[in-house]
């Protein structure tokens, strides 16, 4: 069901835009940029600062609303982080972000500096990927996927799958040619994880956990 909701919600954006672009003659705009980004909550506490590229194309409705398609591709890592268990992992977390904003240009389009805000749903996919275990061979996280008691030629792997969100920030553009700008936002990104009740093999309590993420991406770029 993960899969299937995160694929329908691109399929219906992708229906949308011929509709969109044969309404009337809408400008086009490309943006290229890169920049950290930090994980909120339990993820920022396993994972280090992530960074990674991003890639948009806007269609323009109006010169103060846009539809815009963005991709996003984040990568985080872990060196000798120690679990609840006395195990300790090295690993990396790799997210893609498929986000399906409107945009909302605050100011007048022949202002030499645009402010916007930008908002929509989204489609995560995240994987981890196990490069290092040492411990007694119980692992329960859910930001690595797994709850139980695994051989170690078991942990070492890759896990993850496609999940539903959406995001929301702003940000602001300088003008450097007549169609060109620099451009700095912000952004806060809701992934909707897995929930997990796994049983603690030590203790036999179970607690419910969720695998959801929080991301507050920084991108410094252009648009053209």
């Amino acid at each position: 069901m993960r899969v299937v909701k995160s694929f329908i919600l691109c399929a219906v954006f992708v229906a949308l835009l011929p509709g969109v672009a044969s309404a009337q003659d809408k400008k086009i705009h490309f943006n290229l940029g890169a920049g950290p980004t930090f994980g909120g909550g339990d993820l920022g506490d396993i994972f280090s600062t992530g960074f990674g590229p991003t890639l948009g194309i806007t269609f323009d409705i109006t010169p103060r609303i846009g539809f815009q398609f963005e991709y996003s591709y984040k990568w985080f890592s872990i060196d000798d982080y120690e679990d609840a268990f006395a195990g300790r992992f090295s690993a990396n977390h790799n997210a893609h972000f498929l986000n399906y904003n409107v945009v909302f240009n605050l100011n007048a389009p022949e202002s030499k500096s645009r402010f916007y805000i930008v908002a929509g749903p989204g489609s995560y996919q995240r994987s981890v990927e196990i490069t290092e275990y040492v411990g007694s061979g119980i692992i329960c996280d859910p930001y690595f996927y797994i709850c139980g008691t695994y051989p170690i030629n078991e942990v070492i792997g890759s896990r993850g799958g496609w999940d539903f969100g959406f995001n929301i920030g702003g940000g602001v553009g300088f003008k450097i040619a007549e169609t060109a700008e620099f451009y700095v936002d912000f952004k806060y990104h809701y992934v909707a994880g897995p929930e997990v009740a796994p049983t603690n093999p030590i203790t036999g309590t179970t607690t419910s956990r969720s695998a959801t993420g929080y991301y507050y991406p920084i991108t410094f770029g252009f648009r053209f």
